[in-house]
């Protein structure tokens, strides 16, 4: 599948990369502050994979999760699997653009 300029099919294989071993949830800034997990690079890694295989749906809770990392591959320095955490979320904003303007989503705190 591919979809413009965006390569899905890229961004699909580097989110199956990941193992879950939860080594990126330690450095990353923003867990602390989400309402759960899905606020971590591990959960944010999981949230793409079900978006682009078609198992999650966009909802305005999936939208704060990817909108509210920083972009700052802090967890990808820690990656065994050497996922680029920020760079996977980057795209998957770019991909999903369209359909995110048409929610009213904002960033959920604890």
């Amino acid at each position: 599948m591919s979809l413009g300029l965006y390569d899905i099919e890229g961004v699909q294989a580097e989110a199956e990369k990941c193992v879950y071993c939860g080594f990126c949830e330690g450095v990353c800034p923003t867990l602390p502050f989400g309402p759960h997990r899905g606020y971590g690079p591990r959960g944010r890694i999981t949230l793409v994979r079900g978006l682009l295989r078609g198992e999650v749906i966009l909802s305005d809770e999936v939208i704060s999760s990817l909108y509210s990392c920083l972009l700052c591959n802090a967890c990808s320095t820690v990656c065994p699997a050497r996922i680029r955490v920020g760079d996977v979320v980057r795209e998957v904003r770019a991909i999903l653009w369209p359909e995110v303007l048409k929610h009213d989503a904002a960033v959920t705190l604890r």
